[in-house]
């Protein structure tokens, strides 16, 4: 961005910005964006961009915000008939055994996904310790964006049985499923329990509220999306050293892959976007449409 002198009181300013604090040239935001959207860590962008990655950073942080507003305003009257709801795990700044208990921005960390079955559209997200206060603002969320009766599909986890009643019970239809495992017991396994899934030898299907479908009570489409956040974001990969140091820095890097997921990446099975899937779109977004739509959010 160009930057200006005044000749009188020699006060210095620059050109508007549509994205707030950057100077960074609009081609190489671009191609940061797209970089870290492929799935590639903050210092490799920064090595194959040519710049610090204090750079990649400030570009991450200021799109990844203007997503997160872009998202909230946007995905509004949801019309869908079967929803997924499950989370997965990250790590922020230290393992968790290190934390304190009043330590609530490291440690584990818990994105909570909610997927529509038939769009693979992402309808909400929240980031953060999986607990009953997070579970219960999520869900609520997601009641704020969905329009018309719902089917809703989570796991056994607890705090959902009563979340997803209290926000959702007048117009829903809820079931849970837990999938049984087999665990190894002798020593030559414990590698194999570790680096691999164990064998799932059966699942339990418990009826929560409504009269859900049978052939709609699975949670198999939201844990496919937990693979595609993991693949494209180098902060959910295991056993790396791409976890995030930050949690600000993790929240922006979730808002960025999925306004990108939902309005960028085909869907091999839709044969289009989320989004167009979801009619919020007429056609596939590239990155620069991406990031020119969230600048103009204000």
């Amino acid at each position: 961005m160009q930057r200006y002198c005044c000749t009188r009181c020699n006060k210095t300013f620059s050109e508007s910005q549509p994205l707030d604090g950057l100077r960074t040239e609009h081609e190489k935001i671009v191609q940061i964006v797209k970089l870290l959207c492929e799935g590639l860590g903050v210092r490799a962008t920064a090595r194959l961009t040519n710049c610090q990655h204090k750079t990649v950073l400030a570009v991450l942080n200021a799109v990844g915000e203007k997503c997160a507003t872009f998202l909230d305003r946007t995905v509004r009257n949801v019309q869908t008939d079967s929803l997924q709801i499950d989370e997965l795990w990250s790590r922020v700044g230290i393992s968790q055994k290190r934390t304190k208990p009043a330590d609530e921005l490291r440690g584990d960390q818990y994105t909570y996904l909610a997927v529509t079955a038939r769009e693979k559209f992402i309808v909400s997200y929240l980031t953060g310790k999986r607990n009953y206060s997070n579970t219960n603002d999520f869900v609520a969320d997601v009641a704020e964006r969905i329009v018309g009766r719902i089917q809703v599909t989570t796991d056994s986890y607890r705090p959902y049985q009563s979340t997803v009643r209290r926000h959702l019970l007048e117009r829903l239809d809820f079931a849970t499923m837990q999938k049984l495992y087999a665990m190894p017991f002798d020593a030559k396994g414990e590698a194999w329990r570790r680096y691999s899934p164990p064998r799932c030898t059966g699942v339990k299907v418990r009826i929560q509220a409504g009269a859900p479908r049978q052939d709609r009570i699975n949670t198999s489409y939201v844990e496919r999306s937990n693979l595609t956040v993991r693949h494209f974001n180098k902060r959910f990969a295991r056993l790396g050293l791409g976890w995030s140091r930050k949690l600000e820095n993790h929240k922006h890097a979730i808002s960025l892959f999925i306004a990108a997921y939902n309005f960028c990446k085909v869907h091999s099975t839709l044969g289009c976007t989320p989004a167009v899937g979801l009619k919020l779109a007429t056609e596939t977004w590239t990155i620069e449409k991406l990031i020119e739509t969230v600048s103009a959010t204000i």
